[in-house]
């Protein structure tokens, strides 16, 4: 008992009480509490649970058990009555019985002890009322207490029993109950040196404010409190509130050609929010209430074919939205004709009648939000799509045009806004999506964000090799073939985690134009290719099909190239690792699903084709959903021959500006076929090597995305959250203005860096992390700034850290929060090195790319002394 109630009192953070009594809880949802009761029979990791630190309590009815239960056998074999219970497919036991108390003690309890919970939450004790019954429950209290001294014991309601057994006890748990009396009991528990824990019950449409207020009520009288339903099937409500970011865009056609997907999704994925696609339907009403119940924001696309029978629909959707408080965003007008116009007039105060019109000349940019332009300098007015329409009265106008009539393209209004540019899809927007989006999404509700471009304070780089050009006979020395010569000049010669996709039918030469006697010499080239360490595997398919809506042989061409890659090419503990989709042919939902259900990740690289990179707005990382979900690899190169001055032009300009995206580096067998075509990848990968860059894996980073759009964010009050993932995604990024982590209340934090206006954290990549922050933070306490390589932390402390670290190169670290001029003593052989740290608290260390190293902050006395 002590050690639980030092754990709850002591803690620098509140505990975080869960109640699932379904049949399987959800093991996420788990994952973000600290001490979850669960039903004893309930399907659940607990190994996976506790690993996390999590108390995990089991339910057990003393009195009502299954007839057909092992319980029930042992019950008749000792000869308790068995009686009619009364909750259906039970029965209830007789506690006066004197083989009750061992019944319980070795046969319930034990069961769910053998399971190996943390302790027991012992329920039905309030339904006695007999002497016996009482004495009887006393007397199974004192004995699991002797039994199990290792496990927290708690009871649920009945504190009668709790004043004469509290030295047995660790806590008692209530469900539900009026307030004055309840209060009262909590009072009570506490005084007797218990846990008290209360559920309360509440509707899902109970307000954040309602149960910040209980919940400070609660912990004021020393309880612990969970919100949920009566049912208590899994569904939290609170203290805890989940951070929920989807937008929902109401779109007609292919949602790859929308508005939103060519202009909005990378910027909304940046600020952390998943973008879902709902086709309207061609006929009939809009069932917009299943749609968007889950919605943080709903965008109406361009692309959408408004119907006469959608306007009933759209205007209660957005009266809705108006209603909650929700942001919409409209970028074509949804209304057809005067009529509906004034009713969305009416609803959202628009002005204007609204009417398309056509501009010959005489245009003139009337007002513009210079700061959030695109690309600075002079702006054309853009008049396709020009309407008739001037936004509602103290609106905040980012873009109007004039012509005879005036166009209010963009502004900000209180219930969302506008932004109707018909031109940005296929010439680029004029405005910034980010600023633009954020102020329109509300600043309010800002939280953590998982960032997919950088890694513990660097920018990704991601080298990819694609199989096209695998077979090409090259102009060099010896005619080697462009494999053959990309793994001598290339691969053999950077140290990078280079991934190289292969296609079958080239191999086996059963591909067109190809000659079945050279493919033992594809197949060799491939395996010396596989052998480099650095070099990892990727199918490119049995035959790139050209249209995989149409395949007959997915699966074949999916499993079957990786089986024959695996079995053939690769050497033995080494394994195919990402599919990668060839360029400009997208899978299918299927297919992308099937790769992912054989335990493989899967990326297709992007390139622009509309306009300059740098002057584009943030291509999508990814695409789908769930098993469908397909990460993007956008890069800066340009269709056609590396050009590498184009190249790094446009990765210098992104590195100046926000990282948007991980430097991609997309290359293929096809730029290994001459001299020239090989300076311009070596002038490349050159450029890299001379940057700050944390390399890494395609399929690493496939992972890393797949595990950012599955990360739940919790937020547990002011500048304090919970994050649960799989740990593949571990930077978070949130606004330099937020504060900074408060390195001695946060969970799984290794440190952070302040890149211009973003805050990078770096994280262990547990599977739960809790961030705390503040204005200064933990200004003493030694923390990770940047690091060149992976970094897993053996130990921490204030003055200390043992670190392992990975990497093909020698690793560079920096780290912080130290005092200037202290010195500092780095252990990585049998001899230390000592360095001091500069004005601004900071030390730089290389180490060997595979190694452990201590790193000491000496006090001033020992370091006087060395």
């Amino acid at each position: 008992m002590l050690a639980f109630q030092v754990n709850v009192s002591a803690a620098t953070n509140p505990t975080r009480l869960m109640v699932d009594l379904s049949t399987k809880p959800d093991a996420v949802m788990l994952s973000a509490f600290d001490l979850c009761i669960v039903d004893s029979d309930a399907k659940v990791d607990l190994e996976a649970q506790q690993s996390l630190g999590n108390k995990m309590l089991a339910r057990v009815n003393v009195l009502e058990i299954r007839p057909n239960s092992a319980a029930a056998r042992a019950a008749r074999t000792v000869g308790i009555p068995l009686q009619t219970g009364p909750r259906p497919g039970h029965v209830r036991l007789d506690a006066t019985h004197p083989h009750w108390v061992p019944l319980v003690v070795y046969e319930i309890v034990q069961d769910a002890a053998e399971k190996g919970f943390d302790g027991f939450v012992l329920t039905g004790l309030s339904q006695l009322s007999l002497s016996a019954e009482r004495a009887a429950c006393l007397q199974v209290i004192a004995e699991l207490h002797r039994v199990y001294p290792d496990k927290q014991l708690v009871i649920e309601g009945a504190l009668d029993l709790a004043a004469e057994s509290r030295l047995a006890l660790d806590g008692v748990l209530f469900l539900g109950g009026k307030e004055p009396e309840r209060d009262q009991q909590l009072r009570e528990v506490k005084r007797l040196g218990l846990l008290p824990l209360v559920v309360e019950y509440a509707t899902p449409e109970i307000t954040q404010q309602e149960i910040a207020t209980r919940t400070q009520h609660f912990r004021a009288l020393g309880a612990v409190p969970f919100f949920t339903t009566p049912d208590l099937a899994g569904l939290h409500l609170g203290p805890l509130q989940e951070v929920t970011r989807q937008v929902l865009v109401i779109h007609s056609g292919p949602a790859s050609e929308s508005f939103t997907a060519r202009v909005l999704q990378g910027s909304l994925e940046w600020l952390g929010y998943q973008v879902r696609y709902w086709q309207a339907p061609a006929t009939g009403t809009l069932d917009w209430k299943s749609q968007a119940a889950h919605a943080s924001a709903v965008i109406v696309d361009a692309s959408l074919q408004t119907q006469p029978s959608h306007q009933t629909g759209l205007l209660a959707l957005a009266t809705h939205l108006k209603g909650q408080h929700l942001p919409l965003l409209l970028t074509a007008a949804p209304w057809g004709n005067a009529d509906e116009f004034t009713a969305w007039a009416h609803l959202l105060g628009l002005r204007g009648s609204g009417e398309s019109m056509t501009v010959a000349k005489g245009a003139v940019i009337r007002e513009i939000e210079h700061a959030w332009l695109q690309e600075s300098g002079a702006v054309r007015p853009r008049t396709r799509g020009f309407r008739d329409l001037q936004a509602p009265a103290g609106a905040r106008v980012i873009l109007s045009v004039k012509a005879g009539a005036q166009f209010d393209q963009a502004f900000l209004a209180t219930w969302g806004g506008v932004w109707m540019d018909a031109q940005a899809a296929e010439v680029g927007p004029q405005l910034q999506p980010i600023p633009f989006l954020n102020t329109w999404l509300g600043k309010a509700a800002q939280a953590p964000v998982m960032d997919m471009t950088s890694q513990n304070g660097r920018r990704l780089m991601v080298p990819v090799i694609s199989s096209e050009g695998f077979t090409r006979q090259t102009s060099l020395q010896g005619l080697p073939i462009a494999a053959e010569s990309m793994t001598e000049r290339i691969l053999s010669r950077y140290s990078l985690p280079f991934t190289a996709a292969v296609c079958e039918g080239d191999l086996r030469s059963t591909n067109p134009g190809l000659d079945a006697r050279d493919s033992l010499r594809y197949e060799a080239a491939a395996r010396d290719l596989f052998a480099l360490p650095q070099v990892h595997a990727a199918s490119a398919s049995r035959t790139r099909p050209a249209d995989w809506a149409t395949s007959q042989e997915m699966e074949r061409e999916v499993a079957g190239s990786m089986a024959y890659i695996h079995r053939h090419l690769l050497p033995p503990g080494r394994q195919v690792e990402l599919m990668l989709w060839p360029e400009g042919n997208s899978p299918t939902q299927a297919a992308v699903a099937f790769s992912r259900r054989m335990g493989v990740e899967n990326m297709q690289p992007v390139r622009p084709t509309r306009w300059l990179a740098h002057t584009a707005p943030p291509a999508p990382l990814m695409w789908g959903q769930a098993e469908s979900l397909r990460p993007l690899a956008p890069g800066h190169r340009r269709a056609g021959p590396l050009n590498a001055s184009e190249f790094i032009f446009e990765a210098e300009v992104a590195e100046q500006q926000r990282w948007l995206a991980p430097l991609h580096v997309s290359l293929s067998f096809e730029d290994a076929t001459s001299e020239a075509s090989l300076w311009e990848v070596e002038r490349v990968l050159d450029w890299c090597a001379s940057r700050p860059l944390h390399a890494m894996s395609a399929a690493h980073h496939a992972r890393l995305v797949r595990d950012a759009a599955q990360t739940r964010i919790f937020s547990q009050g002011s500048g304090h959250w919970i994050i649960v993932n799989a740990g593949h995604a571990r930077t978070l990024r949130l606004p330099a203005s937020s504060g900074v982590p408060d390195l001695n209340r946060c969970i799984g934090i290794v440190g952070y860096t302040v890149r211009g206006e973003d805050l990078y954290i770096h994280t262990q990549g547990r599977r739960r992390t809790e961030l705390v922050l503040s204005l200064d933070g933990s200004p003493d306490h030694l923390r990770l700034a940047s690091s060149s390589g992976s970094v897993r932390y053996l130990e921490s402390g204030h003055r200390r850290a043992l670190i392992q670290v990975a990497d093909l190169r020698p690793v560079e670290l920096a780290f912080e929060g130290i005092q200037p001029g202290a010195v500092c003593q780095i252990f990585t052989t049998e001899q230390p090195q000592f360095i001091m740290a500069d004005a601004q608290g900071r030390v730089e260390v290389t180490v060997p790319g595979q190694s452990t190293f201590r790193l000491q902050v000496l006090p001033p006395q020992q370091a006087a002394m060395r």
